[in-house]
């Protein structure tokens, strides 16, 4: 009895230490809603509906997991943007990242 309650606490803690090591993983990736919405705001357009993201780069993380992130930005009139934001992945795995210096310059 003693065994059988002992391998399945031992199974119990390994999968979710596993569980909140792949989830806290996730807290660096962009979301796109937020991105976009930024994104428009930074061009002076009305809505992010006009706004398409593309070729997304991830730069190095620097010591605290922060990262500086370029993508391609196109408006619904065809006018290019090459973006940049400094990223800052959330506390938890559940907390969103937040973005600091956004800066958008034209393209040809």
């Amino acid at each position: 009895m003693k065994q059988t309650s002992h391998c399945t606490v031992r199974t119990v803690l390994g999968v979710t230490v596993a569980a909140l090591v792949l989830a806290a993983c996730g807290t660096t990736q962009m979301n796109m809603v937020d991105v976009q919405t930024s994104t428009a705001k930074t061009l002076g357009l009305a809505s992010s509906d006009e706004i398409t993201i593309a070729n997304v780069q991830y730069g190095k993380k620097d010591g605290l997991g922060g990262q500086k992130v370029s993508y391609d930005a196109t408006t619904g009139k065809g006018r290019r943007f090459g973006c940049t934001v400094f990223m800052i992945p959330g506390l938890t795995p559940i907390d969103r990242p937040t973005y600091n210096n956004w800066e958008c310059h034209p393209q040809r």
